[in-house]
């Protein structure tokens, strides 16, 4: 699944195309929605923006457009609709004299009064956005101290929404490298140092892979991951085996939370 960096970048891109321009054919795969198509065709797009991983195409109406990637979900952008593969229908097809974005295999796709954003089940329980300039090291201080995440291991926290919005796998594994922290470290048994470690690599790491410019079109599937590894560039993800690359050791490959993560026990206490 494309994570935060990944999202905001998408963003950048469905940004250049519609923001300020009127969608001048809208449609969605889905009947029900392709009813209410004209809350937004005809409308002009006021603005797109990321938040957590979902996207948020805003219009002059007063209505927005919520997609939610997930695992398989993924845009193509061309010049005409003509110009789209035959064989797979878009979930949603967006056109303006600027081009055309398309998503295709997004389970979640949905309308809602951009007043009623804060009512969206998905966007009610976000943490803040790591990725967010609003979003600085005292707030994420601040929300650590919520007792619904106190007991939780580090591992666990890093892919919680709720915690963080916009964190995934891989920037589990690269925080977690960058804060010198165990991802079987428990957060209230945390020090003061190690949570502003931890707050200040929750910033920065996913900011330092959003500012390597990833490609604009992200594929289905885990493509994006070599994109990342190529622009960005990892430490520890997926290098199972390397040597540490401070010298402490060398890099193990676990699972934890369900998920596969990286970290080096020589060096993450």
């Amino acid at each position: 699944m494309p994570e935060g960096p990944e999202t905001h970048a998408l963003a950048d891109r469905l940004s250049q195309l519609l923001v300020d321009e009127t969608l001048t054919r809208v449609r969605f795969v889905d009947p029900v929605l392709q009813r209410r198509r004209r809350l937004l065709e005809g409308h002009r797009v006021l603005a797109v923006k990321a938040r957590g991983k979902a996207l948020l195409t805003a219009v002059d109406g007063g209505w927005t457009l919520y997609t939610h990637s997930h695992l398989f979900g993924f845009w193509r952008f061309v010049d005409a609709p003509e110009a789209l593969p035959d064989e797979t229908r878009p979930r949603v097809l967006l056109v303006t004299v600027r081009g055309v974005a398309a998503l295709y295999a997004a389970p979640s796709v949905s309308l809602w009064r951009t007043d009623a954003l804060g009512d969206q089940p998905y966007l009610a329980k976000l943490g803040p956005d790591v990725l967010d300039p609003a979003v600085d090291a005292k707030a994420l201080l601040a929300h650590m101290r919520d007792p619904r995440f106190g007991k939780r291991t580090l591992a666990a926290l890093l892919l919680a929404q709720d915690f963080a919005a916009g964190m995934g796998n891989y920037l589990r594994s690269e925080v977690l490298f960058q804060a010198r922290l165990s991802p079987h470290r428990i957060l209230q048994d945390l020090t003061v140092g190690e949570r502003r470690r931890l707050a200040n690599a929750l910033l920065d790491v996913p900011r330092r892979a959003y500012r390597a410019k990833l490609d604009d079109a992200l594929p289905p599937g885990k493509d994006y991951l070599a994109r990342t590894r190529a622009s960005f560039g990892f430490a520890v993800f997926e290098r199972a085996g390397a040597p540490c690359p401070r010298g402490d050791g060398t890099i193990a490959e676990i699972r934890l939370a369900g998920r596969r993560l990286y970290w080096c026990p020589g060096c993450q206490h």
